[in-house]
């Protein structure tokens, strides 16, 4: 069985590396690099020159919230694409970290082979502000200003100007019914060629997502889950996290105190590992993946 592993990255090349030589030759990887990232050239040419690694873009500048994650994922997208030997895509970022050894992740998918991995809920979702249905209504400039910095003041200012006048965007007909969930998903490639075709026959619909709040939350989701691949969702992802606040961190940086949850989890992929904190953690699960588990 041969996999696509598609990352999303900002920093931390050395976990790139990591990444990539934990997988065996049924793993390809396709990356883009945020173009604002510090990453240097030279870490761009190491993970270039690992033969596992198809694709480093760095095209799009990422700031947080905003379409050019979306852009970037669907860059990826086409290109993996274009290996038909591929049956499964896997969307990550690059603080992830498998927890399944590469052989596990190929015996589930192979026992579930046809099932589209991705966590998808009808809008109005109640655990999103205003059902998440503002993300995409409104007018949300993030591509124009940073939503980490004090900039992010004039982002709320303009959504509350268009409730203020009663401005709602009108979404487009080819996709009115919407779906969202978590960015990260495992989906067969006939699912990433759908959405991929559905893109190229409908591109305004693309355009109407420019100016929305995280995008990637919401696009693909409610592509396939208005298509024939609806009945085969599992509507599970496969990822392991921590939506909580943890030592002034969200969501929390994994470490050691999660080894037993995540190993009992049926998770592909855990996030976030920021090192030095998950570097504990990080060792116990390459060794309890290697068939040791001891300390």
């Amino acid at each position: 069985m041969k996999h696509a592993i598609l990352v999303t990255a900002y920093k931390n090349p050395q976990q790139l590396n990591e990444l990539v030589d934990f997988f065996d030759e049924d793993y390809s990887f396709y990356i883009h690099i945020d173009k604002k990232s510090r990453i240097t050239d030279s870490d761009i040419k190491i993970l270039e020159s690992k033969p596992a690694v198809k694709l480093v873009s760095r095209e799009y500048r990422v700031n947080w919230g905003s379409v050019d994650h979306l852009k970037a994922i669907l860059l990826l997208s086409k290109e993996c694409a274009k290996d038909k030997d591929i049956d499964y895509v896997h969307l990550i970022t690059g603080q992830d970290f498998p927890v399944k050894s590469p052989q596990q992740i190929s015996g589930y998918l192979k026992e579930n082979h046809g099932t589209e991995y991705l966590s998808a809920r009808p809008l109005p979702i109640k655990t999103w502000i205003e059902g998440g249905l503002n993300r995409v209504i409104y007018y949300n400039p993030y591509e124009i200003f940073n939503a980490k910095s004090w900039q992010r003041l004039f982002i709320k200012a303009f959504v509350q100007m268009q409730k203020i006048v009663g401005y709602k965007r009108e979404l487009p007909s080819e996709l009115n019914s919407l779906y969202g969930g978590s960015t990260y998903w495992t989906l067969t490639l006939p699912a990433v060629e759908y959405y991929l075709s559905f893109i190229d026959k409908h591109p305004n619909v693309l355009e109407t997502y420019k100016y929305t709040f995280c995008a990637e939350e919401i696009f693909l989701h409610s592509i396939l889950m208005n298509s024939p691949f609806k009945e085969k969702v599992a509507k599970k992802n496969l990822r392991f996290m921590l939506w909580e606040n943890r030592d002034g961190v969200y969501p929390a940086n994994l470490d050691e105190r999660d080894f037993e949850d995540i190993i009992r989890s049926d998770a592909f992929f855990a996030r976030k590992f920021e090192y030095p904190v998950s570097g504990t953690l990080r060792d116990k699960l390459i060794r309890y993946l290697s068939g040791s588990n001891s300390d």
